[in-house]
Order: structure tokens, then sequence, then C-alpha cells
């Protein structure tokens, strides 16, 4: 199960994601990706324990080892809370700009991230247990901006897309308010 909270920085995404979660399980992973800053506190209702797991830019290999040496009867009561997805996908650009240092090669440069975007998907997808995915709405461009940047801000929204597919819920959260979206989108 996928559930997902978009919205712009500062909105409460983290917050609200955080205390819903604490509803569906008795234990919760917080994952806590490179260049996210971690809340104030984690909501600690009763029978309820967090657990924090800095990922770096690790994530999908994160996930996969939670999966392969979790006990698959206690899937059921384990949430994880992935804050962001964003903040991974800005990891790998950055990486790679890193790497490709002056040279601007945009197929390289696309290449790369289309694989960092589908290795990190394939993990999502396969996770066994609930997931709940914190996630910034891609920002826009315009005709100064890059091609680099552009290609970022597509591959940003070619992963909303997929999660939105795949997901159960999808929140939009403006200014600490969360507008649950899921039933307004489009079947197929």
């Amino acid at each position: 199960m996928i559930i997902g909270v978009t919205g712009s920085t500062g909105s409460g995404k983290t917050s609200f994601a955080l205390h819903y979660a604490a509803t569906f399980g008795h234990e919760g992973f917080y994952m806590k990706t490179q260049h996210t800053p971690p809340p104030d506190e984690l909501p600690a209702p009763p029978h309820f324990t967090w657990q924090t797991i800095d990922t770096e830019y690790a994530l999908p290999e994160v996930l996969h080892r939670i999966n392969e040496q979790s006990n698959m009867f206690r899937a059921d009561r384990r949430v994880l809370v992935i804050d962001s997805v964003t903040a991974y996908l800005y990891g790998a650009h950055k990486k790679i700009m890193d790497e490709l240092g002056n040279k601007q090669d945009h197929a390289a440069y696309t290449a790369r991230l289309t694989a960092a975007r589908m290795e990190l998907q394939e993990a999502l997808f396969i996770f066994q247990g609930k997931l709940f995915i914190i996630t910034n709405e891609p920002p826009g461009y315009t005709p100064f901006t890059n091609q680099l940047e552009v290609e970022y801000i597509v591959q940003h929204a070619a992963l909303n897309r997929e999660l939105v597919k795949r997901s159960s819920q999808w929140f939009r959260m403006t200014s600490g308010i969360p507008e649950d979206i899921s039933a307004k989108r489009k079947r197929k």
C-alpha cells in the first residue's frame, strides 16, 4: 500500500505523514534522505515505536534490505515514511552533476538520472508493507531553464505520476491542511 503526500516546502507534509502513518500499525521507520531536515519530534501514540534511518543516497538499497531481512508476517504491522523522494532524486542529480564536472553531457545525464529514478521506483513498488511517501510538486520551468534542469523536472514529474498511479491515497498539503485528491484522479 502506498500513500503519497505532496505539496510545497514548509506545507506540513512530514508532520501530516508521520501522524497519519502512526494510525496504520505498531512500528514505524522514518526514512530520512539526504538534504532533508529531521522533524522536531516523531509522534508517539501508545503502542507505537519509531526508528529513524538516515538513508543518505542509498534509499533503494535500504528498502531492499528491509524487505529481505523482515519477517513477512510482521509487514502488515510496519509502516515506512520516506522523507522525501524529491530529496533522493535531488541527491542523485547532485551526485551526477559532480561526477560530470563541467561537461554538460545531456545524454549521459538523462540516462543516469532515469536509471536512478527507475531503481527507486522498482524498490518502492516491490516493497512489502505500508509506504508513506513524501514528495514535492515539481517546479515549473521557463525558456531560460537549462537543459539539465528541465530534464530533472521531467524526471521528478515522471516519478510523481508513477507514484500517483500506484497509490491507495494521495494528499496535497496546503498551509498545513491536507486535501485527499485520490478521488479526483482519472481512472482508466
